[in-house]
């Protein structure tokens, strides 16, 4: 773990107490005498603590020093992804995060999945973020949002481009990831949302391999990750 998270990091005194403490002391024993590293994914800087009491359920830290760090993605990737199962999104936004993706627009397409993607599960999400950034030392928090339909995502980012397997397609490469890539959901796009997407940018695989919809994800996140920075 190359840092811990903690929201007011940074301050003279924090307290650990709950998860972050369990973690530390008894699963990590941490000793007395070492230096904890803790970000707040808010700023590029690692704060360094001593520890200056632990006890029972909690510990006390001071703040020993501050570097600024930053250790943020080299592109700009963003998906424009179909909501699909939670727990398939679960197992590979922690890759996602890795990669360098930086932004998640998830939106309700004609095939997704209908069901419950509220605060909750928003949270866990960004519980799942936050331990993929201590694991990766990454120092932002990627951006997540819930858009309703898929109208509303082209409405939202007009200059976003498609990947569309089951569609006649562009053979040039795909570049500019930054302006959004739209994934369908399993199924794939229905006929009303592809005339939606009639005067967009339409993109396939480089072979004829048919991935799932988190498979297409990676995909993009591993190319946004390799690709050259003038493009």
């Amino acid at each position: 773990m190359q840092f811990s998270y903690h929201p007011q990091a940074g301050q003279h005194e924090i307290t650990l107490e709950g998860e972050l403490y369990r973690h530390l002391y008894l699963s990590r024993r941490t000793q007395a005498q070492e230096v904890l590293a803790f970000r707040n994914l808010l700023d590029d800087t690692l704060y360094f603590y001593a520890q200056v009491g632990v006890y029972k359920k909690h510990a006390c830290l001071r703040l020993l020093e501050s570097r600024y760090t930053p250790k943020r993605p080299t592109h700009q990737t963003h998906l424009i992804w179909a909501l699909i199962a939670h727990r398939e999104i679960e197992k590979v936004l922690p890759y996602l995060n890795q990669m360098g993706v930086c932004k998640i627009s998830f939106f309700y397409a004609q095939y997704s999945q209908r069901g419950d993607f509220g605060v909750r599960q928003m949270q866990r999400l960004e519980r799942i973020l936050i331990a993929s950034n201590q694991q990766s030392g990454r120092s932002d928090l990627m951006a997540l949002e819930v858009l309703q339909s898929t109208q509303e995502a082209l409405q939202a980012y007009p200059h976003a481009k498609v990947l569309d397997c089951n569609a006649q397609a562009s053979t040039a490469p795909l570049r500019n990831l930054e302006q959004g890539v739209f994934i369908g959901p399993e199924g794939g796009f229905c006929a009303q949302e592809r005339q939606l997407f009639s005067q967009r940018e339409i993109y396939s695989l480089p072979n004829p391999l048919i991935l799932t919809s988190e498979g297409a994800a990676l995909w993009l996140g591993a190319l946004g990750s390799y690709a050259l920075p003038s493009i």
